[in-house]
């Protein structure tokens, strides 16, 4: 009987990793062949949502840039996973270089939503603030065009955990009440648990693998 139930569970084992396997070939495809559109795409369609919705301007860039920014959350997390699968499984980092693409042209988007709604919601500017963000903005531009040239774990991983870090910060500011116009939502409570629990995960899952860094397909460095 023991057996037989071994025998069961290697088999949904082994289907379930096909499936994976499909979904991720699909994943690869879409982001080689369409990323970008579908990052610009959605960026404009929770625009143009908002703008249909809210008749004041004001509350239409304050919502575009909150939407914008949980959006944002999901795509990280993508790229930290996909980076991750690639590096445990000797994976060449071209899809996720494509994903950080995305990422970041998604993100400059958001920039702007937030940008504009701070300035027409006149929100104070917390300098210390302002310049951490500052700095993953910059790394979150620049790192896909670096990503072939850095074979150094601990560089990638603190690209990363920076950003991580960053959007930590703030979940924690937005918990605590500390964003003005914008009251703690259940949201915030689970996207800080996801984040730090993938930091953990992720991070110590590579910490403990000694792996080559593969920029390009049957290319490692």
């Amino acid at each position: 009987m023991l057996r037989i139930y071994l025998l069961v569970f290697l088999t949904q084992t082994q289907w379930f990793s096909r499936v994976l396997a499909q979904e991720y070939t699909l994943l690869e495809s879409i982001l080689l062949k369409r990323g970008y559109v579908l990052g610009v795409l959605l960026e404009v369609l929770l625009f143009l949502y908002f703008f249909n919705m809210e008749p004041d301007i004001n509350e239409v860039f304050k919502y575009a840039a909150r939407y914008s920014g949980r959006l944002f959350l999901g795509i990280y997390l993508l790229c930290f996973y996909l980076f991750r699968s690639a590096y445990l499984n000797k994976e060449s980092l071209e899809i996720t270089q494509k994903a950080l693409g995305v990422f970041a042209v998604m993100h400059v988007i958001h920039f702007f939503f937030l940008a504009y709604s701070i300035h027409l919601n006149q929100v104070p500017i917390v300098p210390t603030r302002l310049a951490g963000g500052f700095i993953a903005y910059l790394m979150i531009v620049v790192y896909p065009f670096l990503i072939e040239k850095i074979n150094r774990k601990a560089f990638h991983l603190t690209y990363f955990y920076y950003v991580g870090f960053v959007m930590i910060m703030t979940y924690i500011s937005r918990v605590r009440g500390q964003f003005i116009g914008a009251e703690s939502e259940a949201f915030h409570y689970i996207a800080l648990i996801v984040l730090v629990f993938v930091l953990l995960i992720f991070g110590t899952q590579m910490v403990l693998k000694n792996n080559s860094i593969i920029t390009k397909k049957n290319k490692s460095i």
